[in-house]
């Protein structure tokens, strides 16, 4: 159900509400009109004591519920009504009429004190949904304000992304002519630093569009040997080996997961040496958990560097690959780690909670 339809059900309700509660007045009027016409006819005058009493019941019963302990007042009028025309008949008060009057008062207290009750807790939960559509009012006006904001932001950093890279593309295309007409080897060298710094500026501008994208788009189950499959592109024809687990074996992660995986085999590849052998397996663990394993047989990486490679700034291009990968992870509390053997080969473990590894049978 929409605001709008769920706004129009409330005014309905309360225009229910406000026609019952003017109707009220005349309903209970009524009958009470109907009760002091029984009590003359069928008491006073016909000499009837019984049964018709049961009537007064229903008026204080309907008093109580619509005005709570109010309705005493009328079940104790009631009550010394029919004491008043007991004794007019009988020329004295009876026991029947005393401990009628005693019932009119103890219906009308019991049903007006749940009623008073009712009603109590119906103001409260009233007022706390109004305080609720209040607030759900507030948040969604600042969830848009958010959203209008984020947008402008995207917009803008989009927008100056493009233009940087625009520039810089001229710039190394001047700089690359430079270095072509130029035959001093300092100022060659002097050029080629200028070329370095502005690659590391694209790699920088690629990591600003990445790291906006973190946590966009909501996580969703991933197949590890799909991801792997779209890998093999990315390796060098004939010279590594890529092995990857069985199909149907899933992780709930950030959309950017292959992202991840692509930058791990793009440090296997500049940062290796020697790799040839590429491998991705998936281990249970014992808490309901799964280790989402990457391996290469590389040079590996020194134990003193284990932790730092996930630091901003750490390697010797950008040093922003590893730290935006554990990034990415942490969106949905995956974690990763890096515990290889020096000389043999990198060996990143990434660990996936309970509940957010699954086994899917294949399909056909």
């Amino acid at each position: 159900m929409g605001a709008k339809e769920e706004m129009d059900l409330l005014l309905s309700r309360e225009a229910l509400v406000a026609t019952v509660g003017t109707i009220k007045p005349y309903a209970l009027a009524l009958l009470v009109f109907t009760g002091l016409l029984l009590e003359l006819v069928v008491h006073y005058q016909l000499k009837i004591s019984i049964a018709y009493t049961h009537f007064f019941y229903l008026i204080i019963a309907i008093a109580g519920l619509w005005y709570g302990k109010k309705a005493i007042p009328l079940a104790l009028f009631f009550g010394g009504l029919q004491i008043a025309v007991g004794w007019m008949i009988t020329g004295s008060i009876t026991p029947d009429s005393l401990v009628r009057a005693a019932m009119f008062f103890v219906v009308a207290y019991i049903i007006g004190y749940i009623a008073d009750t009712l009603n109590s807790y119906y103001s409260m939960v009233g007022a706390q949904n109004q305080n609720l559509r209040e607030v759900n009012e507030r948040l969604a006006a600042s969830e848009h304000a958010f959203q209008t904001a984020n947008r402008k932001l995207n917009l803008l950093s989009s927008v100056t992304r493009h233009d940087i890279r625009n520039q810089l593309s001229a710039l190394l295309s001047y700089l690359e002519l430079s270095r072509m007409q130029v035959a001093d080897p300092a100022a060659v060298a002097r050029i080629e630093k200028e070329q370095t710094a502005a690659h590391a500026i694209e790699r920088q501008l690629d990591f600003m569009k990445t790291y906006e994208e973190i946590g966009v788009v909501a996580p969703q189950w991933q197949d590890i040997r799909s991801l792997g499959e779209r890998l093999r592109a990315r390796l060098p024809e004939d010279r590594v080996r890529l092995t990857l687990p069985e199909g149907g074996i899933e992780v709930y992660a950030d959309p950017l997961l292959e992202k991840v995986f692509e930058n791990l085999l793009d440090n296997s590849l500049r940062h290796g040496e020697r790799v040839k052998q590429i491998t991705i397996s998936t281990r249970p663990c014992r808490d309901g958990g799964l280790s989402l394993v990457y391996e290469d047989d590389g040079v590996g990486i020194r134990n003193e560097d284990k932790e730092r490679v996930f630091v901003k700034g750490f390697g010797k291009n950008t040093g922003l690959g590893m730290f935006l990968s554990r990034e990415i992870l942490a969106i949905t509390d995956l974690t990763i780690s890096e515990n290889g053997v020096f000389g043999e080969g990198v060996r990143f473990e990434i660990r996936v909670p309970e509940g957010q590894n699954r086994v899917v049978a294949a399909s056909g």
